[in-house]
């Protein structure tokens, strides 16, 4: 994937950051900052700016807050007592904890979990105005949850980006992509999306939690067109290449996985973006394999009402964390995702993306997807830069989405701002090999 016209409208953007055509420097608060997860956004932004900023990693616990703030700033090399990046002690849960915290800020990364509560932390930015808010929550009701609040965030002039991470998220821009390939006049046909994470991808036991939690969820497929749910979580074994070229290093790192049928949501999301003829699928596996099996065989034999109950999913996770940690020493954090996209015509198109760590890329792509946002605080002085800067003038204009509660999709939807985003998302730190490839093109249609 090449960077196009977007990614040097970007540059321009950037360069007049650097070059201090806009003097403020944006408060980003990271709630979960503390995480496993948080601490890697944290790091990103912190390593990807070109300007000054400040980074508040926002937590309950002093305790944890002291080791995160320490790795942090070792990763993002600061000098020592940089006021670059600081803690806030907060309870994102109680609403006067989370007003204090997010009052004055210019963006809220909101990383902590579990992930399928209601949007109770984006209804906060909106009452405060706050110009930019990324998530990672994906649950279907969350998502519709949050998208109905698109008019208040519009008329408070906040921006907000829903399940942004790496999939849900990286992987919805890649499908776009993907999608984009195609010879004119062919519609998308099925679209399957395949994720691989070794153990907890280092995310931490949260990520346990909501492994369990989704088993008694409905996977959003859709089929001849039509979103159509059904209860498959942790069923539907298929196996899946995480690679492209058998010199990928992905091939030897990851190579042939199981995957099963998996309640993400961009396989409904994703679907009606692109208006799918077909059928789509998303599935997800982990190693070693033996664990997969067993959730299966669990899964079977017990009824997913069991599944929708937070006590057993909790009582699980704490029963199975110290098995999980021992296997974890030995299979690392490495990810993949694969998106397989057929047209209504039988072309085919693959892309593919891996990485060492999963919670960095997680973290790493929330970072990028909220540096591609924060342009209401980093150039709330654009619009007056403007009138005397013609290319302040041309940067103004370059809001990838206006105020509103948007998906990954719809923010790429765009081309120049999909390919800027891929140019960036698909290079950070960490990552082994990517790339978005045509297979096969339907008989008599010319390329792209």
């Amino acid at each position: 994937v090449m960077p196009s016209g977007g990614w040097w409208a970007g540059t321009l953007l950037l360069s007049l950051l650097c070059s201090g055509t806009v003097a403020a420097r944006p408060k980003v608060l990271i709630l979960g900052g503390t995480g496993r997860i948080g601490s890697a956004c944290a790091t990103h932004i912190l390593r990807a700016r070109c300007a000054p900023i400040e980074v508040i990693i926002g937590g309950r616990s002093h305790r944890r807050a002291q080791a995160a703030l320490q790795e942090i700033a070792a990763d993002a090399r600061l000098d020592k007592g940089s006021s670059e990046l600081r803690f806030e002690q907060c309870d994102w849960t109680d609403p006067d904890s989370l007003s204090r915290a997010i009052a004055g800020v210019d963006a809220v990364i909101h990383t902590a979990g579990p992930f399928g509560e209601q949007p109770m932390v984006l209804r906060a930015c909106i009452d405060a105005k706050t110009p930019v808010y990324v998530d990672l929550s994906d649950p279907l009701p969350y998502i519709r949850a949050a998208k109905a609040m698109a008019a208040d965030a519009h008329a408070a002039g906040t921006c907000a980006l829903i399940c942004a991470g790496a999939f849900p998220g990286l992987s919805n821009v890649l499908a776009m992509e993907a999608a984009s390939l195609l010879p004119p006049g062919e519609a998308v046909g099925d679209i399957d999306f395949s994720y691989f994470t070794a153990g907890l991808g280092g995310s931490g036991k949260i990520n346990l939690y909501i492994t369990n939690e989704g088993f008694g969820t409905p996977v959003p497929t859709y089929r001849e067109g039509v979103l159509d749910p059904s209860l498959e979580a942790g069923d539907q074994p298929r196996k899946v290449d995480f690679f492209l070229d058998d010199d990928d290093p992905s091939a030897k790192l990851v190579g042939t996985r199981t995957v099963w049928s998996w309640p993400f949501p961009e396989a409904a999301t994703v679907a009606s973006e692109l208006s799918i003829a077909g059928s789509s699928s998303v599935g997800m596996g982990t190693a070693p394999e033996l664990w997969n099996w067993i959730m299966t065989l669990m899964v079977r034999s017990l009824p997913r009402t069991i599944w929708r109950s937070q006590l057993f999913c909790h009582s699980l996770a704490l029963f199975s964390l110290p098995l999980v940690s021992i296997t974890d020493r030995y299979v690392g954090e490495t990810h993949a995702m694969r998106i397989d996209l057929t047209g209504a015509k039988g072309s085919r198109i693959a892309a593919v993306q891996a990485h060492r760590s999963f919670r960095r890329i997680v973290g790493q792509s929330a970072a990028e997807f909220a540096l591609a946002m924060i342009r209401h605080p980093v150039s709330h002085g654009l619009e007056a830069a403007a009138a005397a800067n013609p290319a302040g003038a041309l940067a103004a204009e370059l809001l990838p989405i206006p105020p509103g509660v948007w998906t990954p999709e719809e923010l790429a939807r765009d081309p120049n701002e999909r390919r800027s985003l891929l140019a960036r998302m698909l290079r950070v730190e960490g990552t082994l090999n990517f790339g978005v490839r045509v297979l096969e093109y339907a008989p008599g249609t010319p390329p792209k």
